[in-house]
């Protein structure tokens, strides 16, 4: 696997701030696998896995916003 952490970090930090289910907009709220997609389609397939967006998500400061009991989605806003 092509280590593309740091790489990934710094295209989240140019293109996205963290946001909440309130100011996120609804295209935005997305689950991990939703921004996978978007990754790869940036990034090689599978150089990061949902643990790797996980810690590299929540360094920049994002949460997971609960949606439902057992749904969770992460928000963004453009920069």
């Amino acid at each position: 696997m092509i280590d593309k952490t740091n790489d990934i970090k710094q295209f989240i930090k140019k293109h996205y701030e963290p946001a909440t289910i309130d100011d996120a907009p609804e295209e935005l709220q997305l689950s991990s696998y939703d921004f996978l997609c978007i990754l790869f389609q940036v990034f090689p397939v599978d150089c990061i896995d949902t643990d790797d967006l996980y810690n590299i998500l929540t360094s920049l400061g994002y949460e997971p916003q609960q949606i439902t009991p057992t749904s969770f989605r992460w928000c963004f806003k453009p920069l």
